[in-house]
C-alpha cells in the first residue's frame, strides 16, 4: 500500500446548510490563540508554528450540543467508510473537536498530529467553505520532504488520515478571504 492510500476524502459529509450554521457559530466563538490558551491557563502557542483563530467545541457549553452533534455524526459516518477502506483500524474514540478560522495570513506549518504527549491515531479535517484563496492542505513525503498530495476540499468535505510520522501536512497561508474548518482526532 502506498502512504497516500490511507488518506481518504469523502465529499459532502456535512450539508451546505449545516456548514453555514457552523460558520455562524464559529464567527461568534473563535478566538485568538492567546485568548484560548489564557482561558486554559496555558502558555500561548508559538504563532510562528500555527497562526489561526480557534475554539474547542465542548458539547456541554451553552448552545454547543447541536453543533457538536453535526460534527460527531459526520465523523461517525466517515469512520464507517474509512474502516471499510482500512481494515485493521480497531475501535477508536472521538478525542477532541477544534473549530478553526483562518483569516488572511493565517497558516499552520508542516507538522504531524501524533507525539509522545498526543496519542492520536486518526486525524480528521472537515472543510466548511470555499470562499478563500491559499489555505491548501498539503501532505509531504516523510523521507524526502517533498509534497506528494494536495487535498482539494470543497464545503462539507472531510479527509481522514493516520496521525503518525508518515503523514506530515500543513495548511498554507490564506491569501484572500477566510477559511473555516474543523479538525478532530480519534484515539
Amino acid at each position: 500500500m502506498l502512504v497516500q492510500e490511507a488518506i481518504l476524502k469523502i465529499e459532502n459529509i456535512i450539508t451546505k446548510d449545516n456548514c453555514k450554521k457552523m460558520i455562524s457559530y464559529m464567527d461568534e466563538h473563535c478566538k485568538t490563540k492567546a485568548e484560548v490558551m489564557g482561558k486554559l491557563g496555558r502558555a500561548e502557542t508559538d504563532t510562528k508554528t500555527r497562526d489561526v483563530l480557534s475554539h474547542w467545541l465542548n458539547p456541554n457549553d451553552y448552545g454547543a450540543p447541536a453543533y457538536y452533534k453535526i460534527v460527531e455524526d459526520a465523523i461517525k459516518e466517515a469512520m464507517i467508510k474509512y474502516s471499510k477502506h482500512i481494515k485493521f483500524l480497531g475501535r477508536l474514540h472521538l478525542h477532541e473537536i477544534n473549530l478553526l478560522k483562518y483569516e488572511k495570513g493565517n497558516f499552520y506549518i508542516k507538522h504531524v498530529d501524533q507525539s509522545s504527549s498526543l496519542n492520536r491515531t486518526l486525524s480528521i479535517i472537515i472543510n466548511l467553505n470555499e470562499e478563500y484563496e491559499g489555505g491548501d492542505v498539503l501532505f509531504f513525503n516523510p523521507v524526502t520532504g517533498m509534497i506528494y498530495s494536495k487535498a482539494d476540499l470543497k464545503a462539507g468535505d472531510i479527509i481522514l488520515f493516520p496521525s503518525n510520522f508518515l503523514y506530515p501536512h500543513q495548511v498554507t497561508p490564506i491569501t484572500k478571504g477566510v477559511r473555516y474548518s474543523i479538525v478532530s482526532w480519534l484515539t
